[in-house]
């Protein structure tokens, strides 16, 4: 049976054991996030240009991406509590459900992207970048909203899996999906002169692929599952017409209002700060620089690369919360978080000490010409939140630990501190006090501080024993 019950078993060697491949897979998935830019800066006519739109589409991509992942978080919750409980047949049903309800809110947000692809990027100052690059990067955007259903139908069953206990299975359909989309892209611009469109029908395929066969492996996961359920009455031991991996009904309203409940605040959470994300480009394209807007969407997704592996973390810690606090194992879970704080402080301090001695050469790689001021504003960037890497994480790890407890109150309110701190000090930085683009990347720091100010306070506060206490 490839899931795991993370109840049982010493807490740090059953916490590793989950979180590395969910590590290695995270860098794989920025890896595939950045192929495209990658790909633009070396490989196609006009590299500064195309890198600029691919830059200038990503953070809308990165909403999308978010609201994929909350409703990922939300059944990932749900899904692990039950599953620790051993309810097998309820947690089938939650799967279902999860799956049920991503497919119906990817195609609500496919038919919102096609309509605001355009207008979302006029509205972050894209076109103060030129015609050529704002055309660019709607071409790029509008093909990408066509595959969200894959990209939201992914990413949920990534979460399932992670719920489940098994971190393998979506490592390993990540360096496959990796892979093939880093070969497609560069067939479509080397060998079909395809351009920016090339880069995002390549995104497309790959991601359809990987989600029909992510699909499948969960299927045949399920099946492996035992069959049980609370009581000879329960309701769930109502059947249905359906394959034999449900040993109920396919839809449950009490699982759905469960991760409804989980997923919204991750939503919100996720989103808003993708939005600020987009504020803060907007902010960045306004200076109508091409070369500026590269070297800043070059050094986010450098910087977002070890990020993703803090939240990735942070994602296993909550997922290990959230099945041994089903389990009734409320210490354990505690001793889970010491050995989580351990780790992400080990993996700060070297992620710091590589950002600090290689800056320019990780912005270098975006680009097959070495643009002297790309490089230099994109290390730049990177300098000034490299430091403060050990205190995001903190925040990070500790901000997962309370939302697998349940309190997505503090969950949310530390997340939207970092956020508000964030795009607001830069806002008043360059339109009120004039310093310049520079004073954007100080607002990191500061607001990552107080973000992890605010985590702090509702940890120690023990709100979360209070929540997670009336789960047990």
């Amino acid at each position: 049976m490839a899931t795991k019950d993370m109840s049982v078993g010493k807490p740090v060697k059953v916490l590793y054991a989950f979180a590395i491949p969910m590590i290695i897979s995270v860098l794989f998935q920025q890896f595939y996030n950045i192929a495209d830019s990658l790909i633009a800066g070396n490989f196609i006519h006009d590299s500064g240009q195309a890198l600029a739109a691919v830059n200038a589409a990503y953070p809308v991509t990165v909403v999308f991406i978010s609201v994929g992942n909350g409703f990922g978080v939300g059944g990932s919750v749900v899904i692990s509590r039950i599953f620790g409980s051993k309810n097998y047949s309820r947690a089938k049903t939650a799967i279902l459900t999860a799956l049920i309800n991503i497919a119906f809110f990817a195609a609500i947000f496919t038919v919102v992207g096609i309509f605001t692809a355009s207008p979302l990027l006029s509205l972050m100052n894209s076109e103060d970048l030129g015609q050529s690059v704002f055309a660019k990067s709607v071409d790029y955007l509008q093909i990408y909203v066509y595959g969200l259903i894959f990209l939201f139908l992914y990413n949920v069953v990534s979460s399932i899996f992670q719920a489940l206990g098994n971190s393998k299975t979506p490592l390993f359909l990540l360096i496959f999906s990796t892979v093939f989309n880093v070969a497609i892209d560069i067939l479509f611009v080397k060998r079909f002169d395809m351009g920016v469109k090339g880069l995002a029908w390549g995104t497309f395929i790959a991601q359809g692929i990987a989600s029909v066969i992510s699909l499948l492996a969960l299927v045949f996961n399920l099946t492996k599952l035992p069959k049980n359920c609370d009581s000879p009455e329960s309701p769930d031991r109502k059947l249905i017409k359906t394959p034999k991996l449900l040993e109920n009904k396919a839809f449950s309203l009490s699982a759905w209002s469960g991760i409804m409940l989980m997923s919204l605040p991750s939503i919100l959470q996720n989103s808003t700060v993708s939005i600020g994300q987009l504020f803060m480009q907007g902010l960045v394209n306004s200076f109508g620089d091409a070369n500026l807007v590269a070297a800043y969407g070059s050094a986010f997704k450098v910087n977002f690369i070890i990020i993703s592996v803090f939240l990735t973390i942070s994602n296993a810690m909550a997922t290990f919360t959230s099945q041994n606090i089903g389990a009734r194992q409320l210490d354990r879970a505690r001793q889970g978080l010491k050995n989580g704080v351990i780790s992400v402080l080990a993996v700060a301090a070297v992620s710091t000490a590589i950002y600090l001695g290689l800056a320019k050469q990780l912005i270098s790689v975006f680009l097959d010409d070495n643009n002297e001021q790309i490089v230099s504003i994109g290390a730049q960037f990177l300098y000034i939140l490299a430091p403060f890497y050990i205190v995001v994480c903190l925040k990070i790890i500790i901000d997962g630990f309370i939302r697998g407890a349940g309190d997505m109150a503090g969950f949310t309110t530390s997340t939207m501190t970092d956020l508000a701190i964030r795009v607001g000090l830069s806002f008043l930085f360059v339109k009120v006090m004039h310093l310049g683009y520079v004073s954007i990347w100080w607002s990191w720091p500061i607001g990552w501080a107080l973000g992890a100010a605010v985590s702090l306070i509702f940890f120690f506060s023990k709100r979360w024993v209070r929540t997670a206490s009336k789960k047990l």
